[in-house]
C-alpha cells in the first residue's frame, strides 16, 4: 500500500480488522508491530495528518553526482508543468525515485540542493582538477602513496588502494583502503599534498563496509535506528546489537564516542582501534 502512495490510517485499520474494527480491539497494536518491523528493515514511515508516508525504501539505488544533477534538472522542468494528471504523475515518479536513494545518493542530493553548505572551492578549477585526478586513480585501480595533512595539520604518509570518491556535506573525500587491508581512510582531497601512483595493482576485495556495535542500558531502550541501520538482535541482559552499513566512518566514530560506556564497537577491528586511539587522545588532554 505504501509503495502505491500515501495511506490513510482508517484504510489500514479497516484492512487489518477485515472491516470490523469497533475501536476496542488490538488492531492498532498489530499496526504498530508492522511499523516497528518496517523500521528494523530500514523502511522509514511517518504519520502526517492521518496518513502514512514512506520516506525510504528497502530497495536502494546507488547514484553518482551527475545522476543527482540530472534528476534535479527534471524536477525543475516538472515544476513548470501545468497542474493536472501529467504533473501529478511526474511528481509521483520523482518522489518514488528519491525514496529509493541509498545513503550515498542522499548525501549527494544534500550537496546539490544546499549551496550554502558547500565548500565553494569545489567550483574552483584547481579543485575540479583534483576531483578528476582522484576519479582516474579509482578507475586505474593501482596502489597509491599519498601524503596528506590530518585535522591537526600533521603530515601523514600512507600506502593504500583507491576505492571511490565520497561526497559529504562540506567536502569531497578520496576513500582508500590501507596497505594492510584492514582500515579505510576518507581523505579530504583539499588536504592531499601529493599522490604517487605505484606500478602494482590495488586489492580491494575485502573492504569492511559494515560496522557492528552493542548499545546498553538506557541508550538501548531509547535508541532510534537510522535509515541505514538495523537491529540484529536483543541480548538476554537487554543490550542491542546494531548493524550499521555505509555511514561515513569519521562521522560514525564521533557519534559513537558521545555514547560513552553505553556503546561498544564489535567490528571491524580497525574501527575499535581508532576508538581506543581517540579515547586515549581525549584522556591525554586531562593528564598533568
Amino acid at each position: 500500500m505504501l509503495y502505491e502512495g500515501d495511506v490513510e490510517f482508517k484504510k489500514v485499520i479497516d484492512l487489518l480488522s477485515d472491516g470490523n474494527y469497533d475501536g476496542t480491539s488490538n488492531t492498532h497494536v498489530t499496526l504498530n508491530k508492522y511499523l516497528n518491523a518496517m523500521k528494523i528493515f530500514g523502511i522509514k514511515v511517518k504519520k502526517i495528518k492521518g496518513k502514512y508516508h514512506m520516506f525510504s525504501s528497502i530497495y536502494k539505488i546507488r547514484l553518482n553526482l551527475e545522476d543527482i544533477k540530472s534528476i534535479n534538472l527534471l524536477k525543475e522542468a516538472g515544476s513548470i508543468l501545468p497542474d493536472g494528471k501529467n504533473k501529478t504523475n511526474f511528481e509521483s515518479f520523482i518522489r518514488n525515485l528519491e525514496m529509493r536513494y541509498d545513503e550515498f545518493a542522499q548525501s549527494l542530493d544534500q550537496i546539490a540542493n544546499s549551496i550554502q553548505n558547500l565548500n565553494l572551492s569545489f567550483y574552483n578549477s584547481e579543485m575540479v582538477e583534483q576531483v578528476k585526478r582522484c576519479e582516474k586513480f579509482c578507475q586505474d585501480k593501482q596502489k597509491l602513496e599519498i601524503i596528506y595533512t590530518n585535522d591537526k595539520g600533521e603530515e601523514i604518509n600512507i600506502l593504500c588502494s583507491p576505492i571511490e570518491q565520497v561526497y559529504q556535506k562540506r567536502r569531497i573525500c578520496l576513500k582508500v583502503l590501507g596497505s594492510n587491508g584492514s582500515r579505510i581512510y576518507e581523505i579530504p582531497i583539499e588536504n592531499i599534498i601529493s599522490v604517487k601512483q605505484l606500478p602494482s595493482a590495488s586489492s580491494t576485495q575485502s573492504i569492511p563496509t559494515t560496522v557492528v556495535y552493542r548499545i546498553k542500558n538506557r541508550l538501548a531502550r531509547n535508541y532510534k535506528l537510522r535509515d541505514w541501520e538495523r537491529l540484529d538482535k536483543i541480548e538476554s541482559e537487554g543490550s542491542h546489537i546494531i548493524v550499521n552499513k555505509d555511514e561515513d566512518l569519521h562521522s560514525l566514530i564521533k557519534r559513537l564516542m558521545r555514547y560513552g560506556t553505553e556503546c561498544e564497537i564489535i567490528s571491524p577491528k580497525f574501527l575499535k582501534e581508532e576508538m581506543i586511539e581517540n579515547i586515549n587522545k581525549t584522556l591525554a588532554n586531562y593528564e598533568q
